[in-house]
């Protein structure tokens, strides 16, 4: 079943990838600047950006940090290389197809992780989120950008069958997740001028 899901979002986000930067991440733009601020990221520092899509964040890190990008849906990851290939991005970049409930990295082989609108649309936010837990070090920070409602009422409960057939995500208690995964919640504001339910939490890895 999980994996009818996720080829079902695969094949969502096939559809959307010609014109994803074009009518969809603009609205995504105020996160995707300023989930990187809460990092303070430091010369070195290796970073992990899950669902990073066709790469529209990538501009935002510094020349100075290492990041590996990863995504489920290889043709958003075709326009992410070609941003690269552009010379959009500063920093070193390192772009994967992978999925983000089973990560192929070392336990602790990040210094944060972050995921940008990506953590309703996945199958299993719990697993992925503890699969950042666990390949990001400890006492190290993660950022969880997305559209959030603590509670979602009878119309969010209407809709939520159709945002995820149409690959938007369901409606997901991200303080409760964030408790649930054994994380810290540092810090929570909202980063979208337009959507007043963006938010961005701030964890730390105990």
């Amino acid at each position: 079943v999980e994996k009818s899901k996720r080829k079902h979002r695969h094949g969502i986000y096939r559809l959307y990838a010609p014109i994803y930067d074009r009518f969809m991440a603009p609205s995504f733009a105020d996160g995707h600047s300023k989930m990187y601020t809460p990092l303070n990221l430091k010369p070195g520092n290796h970073v992990l950006e899950v669902g990073v899509g066709t790469g529209v964040s990538l501009k935002h890190y510094p020349a100075f940090v290492k990041v590996e990008a990863i995504d489920y849906s290889e043709p958003m990851l075709v326009k992410a290389r070609k941003r690269i290939e552009k010379g959009e991005v500063e920093a070193e970049i390192n772009i994967q197809q992978m999925d983000a409930h089973n990560l192929e990295f070392k336990d602790n082989q990040f210094d944060h992780s972050v995921v940008a609108h990506a953590l309703a649309v996945v199958a299993d936010p719990d697993v992925v989120l503890m699969e950042m837990k666990r390949v990001t070090k400890s006492q190290g920070l993660i950022v969880i950008v997305n559209h959030y409602k603590e509670k979602k009422g009878i119309i969010g409960g209407a809709w939520n069958p159709f945002r995820k057939r149409l690959g938007l995500g369901k409606h997901v208690d991200f303080k409760e997740l964030v408790e649930e995964c054994g994380l810290e919640l540092i810090s929570e504001e909202r980063v979208n001028r337009i959507d007043t339910h963006s938010r961005m939490l701030v964890c730390q890895v105990p």
